[in-house]
Formats: structure tokens, C-alpha cells, sequence
């Protein structure tokens, strides 16, 4: 018994007769009788009552045309799985990002996902690191790329250190601010303050390098680096964000502000997968990719537009 037989089996249900059957799955139509018949003698069993040029399924055709579906359905999804591991020409990618990866990553990274796999599903979600966790133990998602060091005492999970990247303040051009060689953290807090949601150990630090007590360090936050950038144009807001591509693009610039007694610091990107899972190729063409984007200035570092 074969496959192919077992789709002319299908076809002839479909089609109500063995002329539209033959011409449906491209055969003459003596050659879909002769792989019928076969059928027949392989399995041992009539399936198909031929009289008055009527097409009647037996009690054992009706069975077989009922495995027949399913095993087809199983080899057409065998297809779709090589086609996914070619070249992506199909199949669902699920990432999740926390709240410095969204911004600096999730729209670059899912333009060019498009451009070079517009076969390809991705569906990125955002959140804090630890209900990205609960994601993926769940399966809800392929991996997510989050600040990682709240995450190392999770079980279950692995962890694939990305490049660094410096994380300043920034400043519309032509900022007040900027006519100062260099200005405090309170000095700044004079304007809105604004940065996507903090780990608690980064906003603790924030908090102690500041004395005044009428409002917290960062009284706007938002995850949307797109949202922080309006407001640095529009509202005079000082952001601290990644310095990536994704921070300044248009006409309207944003330029860094030095920030007195302010300790350098740097995202700590992880890509964070389930353990003892393997990557599928849409998720390693991903990670392939966020490399590419990261990769440092002496790099060849990807650009979306």
C-alpha cells in the first residue's frame, strides 16, 4: 500500500466517479482503475462497488478512506516540516521580549524577519522577564530575549548571552540641558524623566544616587521606545534607553546627555530558551539575526528599515 494510492482512493470519494477522479489527480482513467484494484489486493478487501457506473464505498472502503485522511493529513504535515527546515517557506515563530529588548529590538527585528522570510509567522509579545518564563515553560513561546540576571535561578531554562549594549540618557538636540558640560541626576529631574520599566535591583540603584524626595527618578515610564523618543521631542523628557539603531531614526535626532557620577551601564541580554529542547530553524534564524543586529560598531551590524 502507498500514499499515492491512498490520494486516488481520496480523490474518487471526492469526486464522485472515476472519469473526474482520474482527471483531478492527473491519470488516465484505466490507470486510477489499475491503482484501485491494487489497492484492493494489497489490503485484501473490496472497497469500492462499481455497479451501474455508480462509485459506492463497502464497509472496509469507508474505513480505509477514514485512515486514508489522516495518514495524508500526517504526510502533507511531513511536507510542511521539510519545507520549514529548507527554508522557512513555512511555519510560526513565537518570541517574547522584555521591556529594553522591545524597544531597541522588536521592530527592527520583525521588519527584517519579513523581508527575508515573508513566508514565515512571528508573533512577538512583550513583557517583564518573569512572565515571559511562565511563557515558555508553558510553550506559548519558541524563546524570548529579556535582561536575564533576575532569571538565573529559574530551573528549566537556558541562557544565550548576547553582545552588550550601552544604555545613556538622552536628550532632544538643542535641549537645555545640553549647554552644561555635564549635569546631575537631580539636575535632570528638573524635566520628566522617562525609561522603560526598570529591574528592581537597576531602579534601586536610580534611586539611592538621588537626595530629593518630591517625586521618583522616573516619574514616565514606558516600554514603547518609540513613545520615550516622542516625548524626549516633544515634552523636553530626559530618557535613558538602549544606544542602538532603533533610538533615532527621521529627521529629528536625539543626542546623549552626560550625567554626572552616572556608573556605565549596559543592557544583559540573554536569549532564553526552554532546557533540553532543540531550537527549531525559524527560532535559530531569529537568533542568527538578533546577533547580526547586536553585533559591535567594529562589526557588520544589520540595519531595518
Amino acid at each position: 500500500m502507498q500514499l499515492r494510492q491512498l490520494r486516488h482512493l481520496l480523490a474518487l470519494a471526492e469526486q464522485g466517479s472515476f472519469g473526474r477522479a482520474a482527471e483531478a489527480v492527473h491519470l488516465s482513467q484505466p490507470a486510477l482503475s489499475r491503482s484501485i484494484e491494487k489497492l484492493e489486493e494489497d489490503i485484501q478487501a473490496r472497497l469500492v462497488d462499481r455497479a451501474y457506473g455508480q462509485v459506492r464505498f463497502t464497509a472496509a472502503g469507508d474505513l480505509v478512506l477514514a485512515r486514508a485522511r489522516e495518514l495524508l493529513a500526517d504526510a502533507d504535515q511531513v511536507q510542511r516540516d521539510v519545507l520549514l527546515l529548507q527554508g522557512l517557506a513555512t511555519g510560526s515563530l513565537q518570541v517574547g521580549l522584555g521591556p529594553f529588548a522591545a524597544g531597541m529590538l522588536g521592530r527592527p527585528a520583525l521588519s527584517l524577519m519579513a523581508q527575508r522570510h515573508p513566508k514565515l509567522t512571528v508573533r512577538i509579545d512583550m513583557a517583564d522577564p518573569a512572565t515571559l518564563g511562565e511563557r515558555l515553560h508553558r510553550r506559548q513561546l519558541d524563546l524570548f530575549i529579556a535582561d536575564s540576571r533576575d532569571l538565573k535561578r529559574q530551573p528549566g531554562l537556558q541562557f544565550k548571552r548576547l553582545p552588550n549594549v550601552d544604555v545613556s540618557f538622552f536628550v532632544r538636540a538643542g535641549h537645555p540641558l545640553l549647554a552644561h558640560e555635564g549635569v546631575t541626576l537631580e539636575q535632570a529631574m528638573d524635566f520628566p524623566v522617562a525609561s522603560p520599566n526598570l529591574p528592581a535591583a537597576v531602579a534601586a540603584y536610580f534611586e539611592r544616587q538621588v537626595r530629593r524626595s518630591d517625586r521618583p527618578v522616573f516619574n514616565l515610564v514606558c516600554d514603547d521606545l518609540g513613545t520615550l523618543r516622542h516625548l524626549a521631542l516633544s515634552a523636553d523628557a530626559v530618557i535613558l534607553a538602549p544606544d542602538a539603531v532603533g533610538l533615532n531614526h527621521g529627521t529629528e535626532s536625539l543626542e546623549r546627555l552626560v550625567i554626572k557620577r552616572f556608573t556605565r551601564m549596559q543592557t544583559h541580554y540573554s536569549i532564553v530558551l526552554p532546557a533540553n529542547r532543540t531550537m527549531s530553524p525559524a527560532a535559530l534564524a531569529f537568533t542568527r539575526l538578533v546577533h547580526e543586529m547586536m553585533a559591535p560598531a567594529g562589526g557588520k551590524a544589520v540595519k531595518a528599515v
